[in-house]
């Protein structure tokens, strides 16, 4: 990295320096593709999109504009896809949200094989061993005298050691864990899960999965169930092949690279019964316009033999404009008039509001090698980031367990929100806490306002890490489960971060002290170590049970030989 090329602005000239040489109060210039150095501050920007999901784990690019109200920042280790800008440099190396990631570090943590005797175990010995020694004294085998005391020093001893108990019973435990391979890498964290308070959960990857799908698709008239585009017929085929071809990827088996959107679009047409292959067979491309952020879309041409048709998608408010007819879910179509318009604005709206996203598909046949002057309003899509299938019910596992979950995320308010209340996390609250509104507060306040709040958003990784500190200091014990790189400092200084052990990040599973299969082995674990915690009580009450019974009967036996005695 120390090679790597970047392009400054100094005495209003474009200067290259390499990434070392870069000092705060530089202007860094960006443009697609670059891989972000520093944390700026933006003072320019020209239609710019980024990808944020290492540090906040939002799955779509998040636009970014020059805000004359508020400072707007890009981070370093985020990637430019779209557009350009400048900013001033405010931190670089280890000072950056991304360096604090970096520094994190653990190690493995056994839990060991306690010693035997300890020097304070010996004084019950005085105690307990006297009367018993006088007794076989008393009846004069010194073999018998010799054995018994032996015997009965090492049982007392060992009797005392609650944490040899205490190591079998952990030991057992984590053997059946990772018999369900559960990997420990703080074998000592199992004991003090039982006291869990608080467990906080990331949203993309955690509670939700890693991908968008296509939720609803709706038309003019109606939004027909999902199972209606298995058909080949009419509106539903001309929707599959929008969603099919109306996108940036040339070449299918890149489409793991492509835009969330473009990937959704794409998994919906093949569930449908698209064949990619021929498709392109049939469809040959010849125009297109990439995304982008200030117009709000793209477009798409094919050619069939003598006829072309041309898509368009992006911003419904943007393809709304572009269009002079919208389609019936019959075919039919009719003539744009303000109750069509209000109709597919109320439902973007509220679409957006509930946290999910929303575009517009569009189509033309001509036979012009242009893009056509307007086209014909096809369809309004809705996405959603799913659910995990389990994460509900572990939700309310916790709660009845009396354990308060957390959702704490970088997205957007109205998605942590919704996913949130989905999952049964604030069920009793519908407000969010933003990064931002934490900047403006007090530790104290924000530590007040915990106790009332369940859902955040907009975090950075080191507010996520705030967070978690403040909830300590509130002598809560705090787990944070988390998957991604924006986790790693909450999960570090949780008292016991749980990272996954498939599609975590490097940085996630480098710093977490347990790694589980899925999100229903965190209930697992902790009902694991409160069974274990509530048998060590068993065991402690039972050994002292047993101490007091050779205390009274040694004391018996010594009373029998003074009174034979006398």
């Amino acid at each position: 990295m120390k090679g790597s090329s970047l392009s400054i602005l100094r005495t209003g000239k474009i200067v290259n320096i390499r990434e070392d040489e870069l000092q705060k109060e530089d202007i860094l210039l960006l443009q697609a593709g670059d891989l972000v150095a520093a944390d700026v501050k933006l003072i320019g920007a020209r239609g710019l999109e980024v990808d944020e999901f290492d540090l906040t784990g939002e799955i779509m690019p998040v636009e970014k504009k020059v805000d004359k109200e508020e400072e707007v920042f890009v981070y370093k280790g985020s990637r430019i896809i779209r557009g350009n800008g400048k900013g001033i440099v405010v931190a670089i190396g280890e000072e950056t949200e991304y360096g604090k990631i970096l520094k994190q570090r653990w190690g493995q943590v056994k839990y060991n094989f306690p010693p035997l005797i300890k020097r304070k175990y010996f004084i019950l010995i005085a105690f307990l061993l006297p009367p018993l020694f006088a007794f076989v004294s008393y009846n004069g085998d010194f073999a018998l005298i010799s054995l018994t005391f032996l015997g009965m020093a090492v049982f007392i001893l060992l009797l005392q050691n609650d944490d040899l108990f205490k190591y079998f019973l952990l030991s057992s435990e984590i053997k059946k864990l990772v018999s369900k391979k559960i990997l420990f890498h703080d074998e000592t964290s199992l004991e003090n899960l039982s006291e869990t308070d608080v467990v906080c959960f990331d949203k993309t990857g955690v509670l939700t999965t890693r991908e968008i799908e296509v939720k609803r698709i709706f038309f003019a008239d109606q939004s027909p169930d999902m199972e209606a585009f298995v058909s080949n017929e009419g509106i539903f085929s001309l929707t599959k092949t929008a969603s099919a071809l109306c996108n940036d990827v040339i070449f299918f088996e890149r489409i793991n690279q492509a835009d969330p959107i473009d990937r959704a679009l794409i998994s919906f047409a093949l569930k449908n019964g698209v064949d990619m292959d021929q498709l392109g067979e049939k469809y040959n491309r010849t125009y297109e316009k990439p995304f982008d952020s200030e117009d709000r879309y793209m477009s798409a041409g094919f050619s069939m033999g003598k006829e072309k048709i041309y898509f368009v998608k992006g911003d419904p408010e943007i393809i709304l404009k572009m269009c002079r007819r919208y389609a019936a879910i019959s075919g039919v179509e009719n003539k744009i008039d303000l109750n069509f318009l209000s109709s597919i604005k109320t439902k973007s709206n509220i679409i957006d509001a509930s946290g999910d996203r929303t575009i517009a598909l569009a189509y033309s046949f001509s036979t012009l090698d242009i893009p056509p002057p307007d086209y014909t309003f096809l369809c309004l899509v809705q996405f959603e980031n799913p659910l995990k299938p389990e994460a509900s019910e572990v939700v309310k596992t916790l709660k009845e367990t009396g354990i308060r979950p957390l959702a704490v995320t970088g997205d957007r308010p109205e998605t942590a929100l919704k996913v949130a209340s989905a999952v049964g996390i604030a069920d009793e609250s519908s407000y969010v806490l933003t990064g931002k509104t934490m900047e403006r507060m007090d530790f104290s306040e924000i530590a007040k306002q915990s106790q009332y709040i369940s859902a955040y958003a907009r975090l950075l990784p080191s507010q996520k890490g705030l967070l978690v500190r403040l909830l300590k200091q509130r002598n809560k014990f705090v787990v944070m489960v988390g998957d991604g790189a924006n986790d790693t400092v909450a999960l570090k200084v949780a008292d016991a971060g749980i990272s996954f052990r498939a599609n975590s990040s490097p940085f996630a599973e480098r710093v977490s002290k347990i790694l589980i299969n899925d999100l229903s082995d965190l209930v697992t674990i902790i009902l694991n170590a409160r069974r274990a915690k509530a048998r060590i009580k068993y065991l402690r009450f039972l050994r002292i049970t047993v101490l007091a019974a050779i205390f009274l009967v040694s004391y018996y036996l010594l009373l029998n030989i003074v009174l034979i005695s006398i």
